[in-house]
């Protein structure tokens, strides 16, 4: 029976890529500029509106599904630069 040692004890650089796995980046808590249940006003229309999720893309641009005030419809989805 063999013996291995950890990958932490062992030479990771004399392994090929495919067994390494993947190192998760330990960022710290991201910021978003609007938070849940805010009230914001879409620039394009200036209605108002409430955020009622929120997320981040590949591409670092924030992304928000909103629900209009006076309107009955579905939420949203919306990119930061679009609400104030």
């Amino acid at each position: 029976m063999t013996i291995h040692t950890p990958i932490s004890h062992s030479n990771r650089t004399a392994l090929p890529r495919s067994l390494l796995g993947r190192r998760l980046i330990r960022k710290a808590e991201y910021q978003f500029a609007f938070e849940m249940g805010e009230l914001v006003t879409l620039l394009c229309t200036s209605e108002p509106a409430v955020i009622v999720g929120r997320s981040q893309t590949i591409d670092c641009i924030d992304e928000y599904m909103i629900e209009l005030v006076e309107v009955d419809c579905d939420p949203l989805r919306v990119l930061d630069f679009q609400i104030a």
